[in-house]
């Protein structure tokens, strides 16, 4: 048994190497992805009111209708709601060809508009590295982004084929630590030594420690982001069958009619439906709406979807509660709180769903969490490197002891 699991597990590693040690480093990059965009794009997520103006605040609905107008081949269908300090974010979606009846092809499919003034700062095709031939700075991080997803693989191969990635992964991190069971008593003395790195030491010993001494420590961290990878590429394939043998989701949307032509409720109606329905329920558990987030006309749901950040919420950033709005009748037919069960009726396994993506993605325990987080991206590529050396120096012994003991032919 122990002999099939260290073949599993080295070809298991090895096959996956490449791929965990980019979507670790990628992900390490991710844990701040939000101050790398002002990094890099300063111009386009940052936003000050003109000089010797008062600092105030537009109506985002007007300027959504000054998007749209900005770019007629196109419809706003998502905009964020303003933050002081920030631009505003606008996502376009291409019009139908009145000839084909199919979605056209945008060139542009985010915007950035200074809340102050109405200004459009900057626009981009969200992940495309390059336009034209031309390097486009602007665009750096959601490539990575795409990079750390799907390896920028077309939809929805790469997210199928990361999911499988991290569903051996998953697999793995049982088979490591199974390899460092110790036979025996007593128990705790013989397991203490696969903690250690031992000094002095050849430089195959090292890694050899490195990469089992950090699987052991890190090892409940590893397993939380190897699943949760699972459930973020593959959740009703594997994670969510997997998951209700032991938890219970319920959470079933209703089906609803997809909206032919324009809604019936209106953008701010909309917004002032999603806003109360979100402030009735947290006030009733005490809490409250820190920020809105977004407002999202969902056609095919025949929708409005609200989004806010809220007291009760596992994640501290996100807007990780929603409330979805009959777009022809004004009913808010559903309503998802983040919280904690006792308090919203979550069912266990959504709530454990969302711990695990507010962990994944660094959305919980601020500042030390995400330093945490982003050293642990690091961790994870050390450890697929360490494994394919460790690898290479035995394929390398055997093959050394093979030629040493092969017999010479004599004529």
């Amino acid at each position: 048994m122990r002999h099939a699991l260290v073949v599993l597990h080295r070809w298991v590693g090895l096959g996956t190497a490449i791929f965990l040690a980019v979507a670790a480093l990628t992900g390490s990059a991710l844990t701040y992805k939000e101050e790398l965009e002002a990094f890099i794009n300063p111009h386009w997520f940052l936003a000050t009111p003109s000089v010797g103006t008062e600092p105030r605040l537009l109506d985002p609905f007007q300027v959504r209708e000054k998007v749209e107008r900005a770019f007629p081949q196109a419809r706003v269908l998502h905009m964020s709601f303003p933050q002081a300090g920030h631009t505003t974010m606008f996502y376009l979606f291409a019009r139908d060809n009145p000839d084909t009846g199919q979605p056209g092809v945008l060139e542009v499919d985010q915007v950035f508009v200074n809340p102050y003034t109405g200004e459009i700062a900057g626009s981009r095709k969200w992940g495309a590295l390059l336009s034209q031939g031309e390097w486009q700075r602007e665009n750096i991080v959601p490539f990575v982004w795409r990079l750390h997803e799907a390896l920028a693989l077309p939809h929805p191969w790469g997210k199928v084929f990361m999911g499988l990635v991290a569903l051996l992964w998953t697999i793995d991190c049982f088979i490591g630590v199974a390899l460092t069971w110790p036979r025996g008593r007593p128990f705790f003395k013989k397991w203490a030594p696969a903690w250690k790195i031992k000094r002095p030491s050849s430089s195959f010993r090292k890694n050899l420690d490195i990469h089992r001494a950090a699987g052991l420590w890190l090892w409940l961290a590893l397993l939380v982001f190897a699943w949760s990878s699972v459930m973020l590429n593959l959740r009703q394939e594997v994670y969510q069958p997997v998951m209700s043998s032991v938890l219970t989701f319920d959470h079933v949307m209703p089906k609803r009619t997809p909206l032919k032509g324009a809604p019936v409720i209106s953008w701010q109606e909309a917004r002032t439906l999603g806003k109360q329905a979100v402030e009735d329920a947290v006030m009733r558990e005490g809490g409250a709406i820190v920020r809105e987030e977004s407002l999202w006309l969902r056609e095919k749901q025949g929708a409005w979807m609200y989004r806010a950040e809220t007291s009760l919420d596992v994640r501290n950033r996100g807007g990780g509660t929603q409330a979805w709005i009959d777009a022809r009748t004004g009913e808010v037919f559903a309503l998802r709180m983040r919280g904690s069960m006792a308090s919203t009726g979550e069912q266990s396994g959504h709530l454990v769903s969302e711990w695990l993506q507010a962990l994944h993605v660094a959305q919980i325990g601020g500042e030390p969490y995400r330093v945490f987080v982003a050293l642990l991206g690091i961790l994870i590529a050390v450890l697929s490197i360490t494994g394919v050396v460790i690898w290479w120096h035995k394929r390398r012994a055997r093959r050394l002891a093979t030629t040493r003991t092969r017999p010479t032919f004599t004529p």
